[in-house]
């Protein structure tokens, strides 16, 4: 669907690390990043990224860079995935500030891999318009769940009796 109108697709959470996360919290971002990510090169849909949280350190910028270019630098062409945009969200006095800043600035250079502002360089293309539909059959046969719901009862074991003609009173089923 995203494909067919030419959408670009955008995931959160870029800079964090599976290792930085609790044990309980059963969390791996790092891993549904490069799921997501790759999904959607899959596609061919122009991927981006942005941060979830304000750091300031080396690791999650770099995390970025490799999910910005997961296989490097191309040198013989530009490489075979990359993020077409990466957002930078939680822009405050703290990024500002003397080494947050100096390493923000490093990391933006990074980002365009030590090149200068190049314009010729993967310019926004005019919007297309929408591939032909698709038949309904086969939006119907796509959207047919993969997995059975739940068994779920005919009605609630705590239902709301109705309370006419009991005056105020307002009688619940026994607990």
């Amino acid at each position: 669907m995203l494909t067919r109108h030419h959408a670009s697709m955008n995931f959160t959470c870029a800079e964090m690390r599976d290792s930085e996360q609790s044990e309980e919290a059963k969390s791996a971002p790092e891993e549904l990043v490069q799921q997501v990510l790759s999904a959607g090169w899959r596609e061919g849909l122009h991927v981006a990224c942005e941060n979830a949280l304000g750091r300031f350190d080396a690791t999650a910028y770099n995390t970025i860079l490799r999910n910005a270019r997961p296989k490097g630098i191309n040198k013989n062409g530009p490489p075979e995935h990359k993020l077409f945009g990466f957002t930078y969200l939680r822009l405050s006095n703290e990024l500002l500030e003397g080494q947050n800043y100096a390493t923000f600035q490093t990391f933006v250079e990074k980002m365009h891999a030590n090149l200068g502002h190049d314009p010729s360089v993967d310019p926004v293309a005019p919007l297309e318009r929408s591939k032909p539909e698709m038949p309904i059959e086969m939006i119907l046969k796509a959207a047919q769940p993969k997995l059975e719901p739940f068994p779920f009862d005919k009605n609630t074991d705590l239902p709301v009796k109705d309370h006419t003609d009991v005056g105020d009173e307002v009688l619940l089923a026994p607990v």
